[in-house]
């Protein structure tokens, strides 16, 4: 589930029609910034979009960045490399809340949110 108050959600629903499923994904960084203060946070996911723009080329994988803007309140407490999490995010009272559970347990409230990057690259396989 993805907020309704997302600053930016054109691009992201011409490309996949609709909000894609964020039930497994791999959280690659969480970066937080005192400034608003913010925190931006990247991912990959394999759920790929219905029309994509013919410059991503070749791609299985999906890397999104999301910022997150006016933070007031914030946990992290586990932060694991290679594996899969559940991101969940809705609106709450004027604001946007995120629980991520799996390799990465985070969770936050915020004011907005902006994504900042969408693009699609070729993930590679083991042999």
């Amino acid at each position: 589930m993805w907020p309704l108050r997302i600053e930016n959600p054109i691009f992201l629903q011409n490309i996949y029609g609709n909000y894609p499923d964020l039930s497994s994904v791999e959280i690659t960084s969480a970066a937080m910034n005192r400034d608003g203060p913010s925190m931006h946070l990247s991912f990959m996911s394999t759920v790929l979009p219905y029309r994509p723009p013919a410059k991503w080329g070749e791609f299985n994988a999906v890397s999104f960045g999301l910022e997150f803007i006016g933070i007031e309140t914030i946990s992290l407490r586990k932060f694991q490399s290679n594996g899969l999490s559940a991101i969940r995010m809705w609106d709450d009272a004027g604001k946007i809340l995120l629980t991520c559970e799996g390799t990465v347990r985070l969770s936050l409230t915020c004011q907005a949110m902006h994504i900042s990057s969408i693009w699609g690259f070729l993930l590679s396989k083991a042999p």
